[in-house]
């Protein structure tokens, strides 16, 4: 994550965690947070890329599922 790239107004969010976006780091702030999903499309490739395991770890995700989103990247 790039801190100049995201957006530091409090008045958008309530937190924000500045943590590589590795499936361990991700899940750890899932475990602390307790949110009903997680949205993945908005964060550019890495993310689209944990969609699959998150889900498999149990973490809903809000929006293109990961199937659509494998589909969607599929190049063949």
């Amino acid at each position: 994550c790039n801190p100049e790239t995201v957006s530091t107004d409090y008045n958008t969010s309530d937190r924000l965690y500045f943590e590589p976006i590795t499936l361990e780091d991700v899940l750890e702030i899932v475990r602390k947070e307790q949110p009903k999903g997680v949205i993945v499309q908005y964060g550019g490739q890495t993310p689209l890329k944990l969609a699959r395991a998150l889900e498999a770890n149990g973490v809903p995700i809000i929006g293109t599922s990961p199937d659509a989103i494998d589909r969607a990247e599929d190049r063949e």
